[in-house]
Order: C-alpha cells, then structure tokens, then sequence
C-alpha cells in the first residue's frame, strides 16, 4: 500500500472513472488531511477509456470521487 495527500496527486485509483464499485483499492490513513492508501498492483477498467488501468496511473480524464477536504 502507498500513501498519498489525494489533493496534489490524480491516479486513477481515487478517479471516479476507474471502476472500483466498493473502493477496495483505497483505504482512508488520515483523510482531514487527505492522506490515504492505494494499492499499486490493483487493475481496473477506466470507463473513459474503456480498458484496464493500474491503481497508480493517471490521465487528463482524472475527476477526484472522494470530497477533499481544504
């Protein structure tokens, strides 16, 4: 599992576009300070691009599906 502050990375992990119906790829750390866990190895299919993505990639395409807190 990798840490991250969801607020200065897009991967598609935390996309709303990567379908992970149930979130099982992510798990909150701290998220008031928006820092959360993702596992790397997961692959899901990006519904923009319609095939399979790694948890750790990105795209112009990103739209955060968790609320981010400022």
């Amino acid at each position: 599992m990798i840490t991250v502050n969801i607020k200065t990375i897009k991967r598609c992990a935390f996309c709303k576009h990567w379908y992970d119906p149930t979130n099982s790829a992510i798990t909150p750390k701290s998220p008031i300070i928006n820092l959360w866990q993702f596992d790397d190895k997961c692959k899901m299919k990006c519904l923009k691009k319609n095939f399979d993505m790694k948890a750790n990639a990105y795209c112009n395409d990103y739209e955060c599906k968790l609320d981010i807190h400022s």
